[in-house]
C-alpha cells in the first residue's frame, strides 16, 4: 500500500469522478465556495501525484454540476433556473485544461456511446426525445440505434453503506470496536479490494460525528487508521471511490487523497 497523493483545496470537495478510461489515473473534482456561491473544477493525476488544473470556467455557474468525464472531455449539466431542480443544458470543458469549449443548450447527457458520440435527450411535451450528438462537430442527428445497448464499463466502484437496523451493521460494528480498541460506530461505509478490506465510520464525539478511515487486511492485519474529520454536524454523502487500485477519499470535506491498495 502507497500513498499517492494529498492535496488540500480552499473551497469543499462536492463530487469527484475518474475518467473512464480504465488505464487513466485521471480524477475531475467538483468545488464549491458556499459563502461566495462560486463553481471550480480541478483536474488530479495522481501517478504524476500532482494538480494538472484549478477552474472556474467561463459559462459555468453556482448550479452547474459535474456529470461525466471520458474520452479528453468534462462534461456538466447546466440549470437555467435555480428553482426547478432539472438540468436544461449540457456543457462540455475540456479535459487537458479545463477550458469551457462548447454549450449544447436545451439537451443533457443520457449516455456516451463511444469516444466522441454522445447519447442526449432534449424536452418535447411532457417527455423528451433522445438524440446522437457527435462531440467532434457539434451535429445532433437521428439516434441511429447500431450502438445498441451500450454496457458501459463499471470502473468506480462505490462503498455500501451500513447503519443501525441492517442486517449485517451490528456484525461490522462489532468488529470495528475490537479493531480500534473502543469506537462504536453509528454508519459504515463498507469496501473490498482483495486483500484489503476498507472501512469508512463515523462515531459520535461532544455530540459531533467524527470520521475515521480503516483498512484490514484478509490477515486481519490493520494496515491504516486514520481520521478524515471531525466537529461535523452530521454524516456526509460517501467519502471513498475505488478504481481499479486505487482508492480515493475525501478529509475535511475539500482535501483529496489517495492510495494504492497492492
Amino acid at each position: 500500500m502507497q500513498k499517492l497523493i494529498s492535496h488540500g483545496f480552499s473551497q469543499n470537495i462536492w463530487r469527484i469522478l475518474p475518467d473512464a478510461a480504465p488505464d487513466s489515473n485521471l480524477w475531475v473534482i467538483e468545488l464549491r465556495d458556499v459563502t461566495e456561491k462560486q463553481v471550480s473544477f480541478a483536474m488530479i493525476d495522481t501517478q504524476s501525484r500532482q494538480l494538472l488544473w484549478q477552474e472556474n470556467p467561463e459559462g459555468a455557474e453556482w448550479w452547474s454540476s459535474l456529470t461525466a468525464f471520458s474520452a479528453g472531455h468534462v462534461y456538466l449539466h447546466g440549470y437555467r433556473n435555480p428553482e426547478i431542480p432539472e438540468p436544461t443544458d449540457l456543457l462540455i470543458l475540456a479535459a487537458s485544461t479545463g477550458e469551457m469549449i462548447r454549450v449544447v443548450p436545451n439537451y443533457i447527457l443520457v449516455r456516451t456511446l463511444n469516444h466522441n458520440i454522445l447519447e442526449v435527450a432534449t424536452k418535447q411535451g411532457e417527455g423528451f426525445v433522445h438524440k446522437e450528438y457527435n462531440v467532434d462537430t457539434d451535429e445532433i442527428t437521428v439516434l441511429s440505434g447500431n450502438f445498441g445497448d451500450v454496457e458501459n464499463q463499471i470502473i468506480l466502484k462505490e462503498p455500501i453503506r451500513y447503519k443501525q437496523g441492517n442486517a449485517y451493521f451490528e456484525r461490522l460494528q462489532t468488529f470495528i470496536q475490537n479493531k480500534t480498541l473502543g469506537h462504536v460506530a453509528t454508519s459504515i461505509d463498507y469496501l473490498e479490494c482483495k486483500p484489503y478490506v476498507i472501512f469508512s465510520y463515523y462515531i459520535y464525539q461532544q455530540d459531533k460525528s467524527v470520521q475515521y478511515l480503516l483498512i484490514v487486511t484478509d490477515q486481519m492485519e490493520t494496515v491504516l487508521h486514520e481520521k478524515l474529520s471531525e466537529g461535523r454536524e452530521g454524516i456526509g454523502r460517501s467519502t471513498m471511490l475505488l478504481k481499479a487500485s486505487t482508492l480515493v477519499y475525501l478529509k475535511n470535506n475539500n482535501e483529496f487523497s489517495s492510495l494504492t491498495l497492492s
